[in-house]
């Protein structure tokens, strides 16, 4: 993975134009038009309908009683197909379904439905608050039948909408209240900032203190845009650094009214390929198939060799 500014000025190099030392927080047109491009092509390349690994995130969350509206991770983009399960009694979600099956589950005189469905409702922006983090999903993951208690397991695969990683955790350094930082594959935020301590922060739920800093463990948004004032030049950014290079170098030749179909086209090739290497080869049966919510595992004729 490259940094931020890595990125924007190997794309600087591409297209021989002078590379900024610095980029994030610089008000010149110049950089801020870099930044733009970057986050442009960030955007488009998460929003396709791939499911790319390194966006790929697990929620695991606890049934209310009489509950049917569960609030989304704050990273939350859309739903990961065929990856929702009630873990406690062993069985996959059905969903996301209809408004109309939906309601015909919730609302019909008699139901025999006892596997639990959901559908996503609710805006996709952000509600604003004080705890745990300055923002959280508007979103709502819906159940049917609603909670019947406050123990049942349930978890949700979802594709994250921050494809930038905050920047490494440092050891004997003073953390400003609010700083995030990343460390062992996590991402942390620090309430009330300290000096951190000799050992990376590695956990994987909710709080714990390294050195003067207590760090809680951050699944919230994290864009590439102004509002985010953690974004620094040193962040990493999650999709290949010769995919963001190349796509910049045709948005760039767009915005200047120059040719560009050329090396969009390519670009657009490049993207296919790594896309594809995250992926075995497909196989698909031509026989008639039962059908069903998810894939199941294909059982041989006769049953297993044993």
């Amino acid at each position: 993975m490259a940094t931020v500014k890595e990125i924007i000025q190997g794309f600087c190099y591409r297209v021989n134009v002078p590379a900024p030392s610095a980029i994030v927080g610089v008000s010149s047109p110049t950089e801020q038009q870099y930044l733009s491009l970057f986050k442009f092509i960030g955007d488009n390349l998460r929003n396709r309908p791939y499911q790319w690994p390194q966006l790929k995130r697990g929620y695991t969350f606890n049934t209310q009683t009489g509950v049917r509206r569960y609030q989304l991770p704050g990273d939350f983009y859309r739903i990961l197909e065929s990856s929702q399960w009630d873990r406690s009694n062993n069985w996959p979600m059905r969903g996301p379904i209809s408004d109309f099956h939906y309601n015909m589950r919730e609302f019909a005189v008699v139901s025999l439905q006892t596997r639990k469905a959901f559908r996503i409702l609710g805006p996709v922006n952000y509600l604003h608050n004080t705890a745990p983090y300055a923002q959280r999903s508007q979103g709502w993951f819906e159940i049917d039948p609603a909670g019947s208690n406050n123990t049942d397991e349930l978890f949700m695969g979802y594709i994250s909408g921050n494809w930038i990683q905050p920047r490494d955790w440092v050891t004997a350094t003073v953390y400003p209240a609010g700083a995030i930082r990343s460390g062992n594959g996590y991402v942390y935020r620090t309430a009330a900032g300290g000096t951190s301590g000799a050992t990376r922060p590695n956990w994987t739920t909710g709080s714990n203190t390294d050195g003067a800093v207590t760090w809680t463990v951050y699944t919230e948004e994290y864009p590439c845009a102004p509002s985010n004032t953690n974004l620094h030049d040193d962040d990493l950014c999650l999709f290949d650094d010769d995919l963001m290079i190349e796509g910049m170098r045709w948005a760039y030749y767009r915005a200047k009214k120059q040719e560009f179909e050329q090396e969009r086209s390519d670009w657009e090739q490049m993207v296919k390929s790594a896309y594809a290497r995250f992926n075995g080869p497909v196989r698909v049966s031509m026989s008639e198939e039962y059908g069903d919510y998810y894939d199941w595992p294909n059982i041989p004729a006769g049953g297993w060799s044993v």
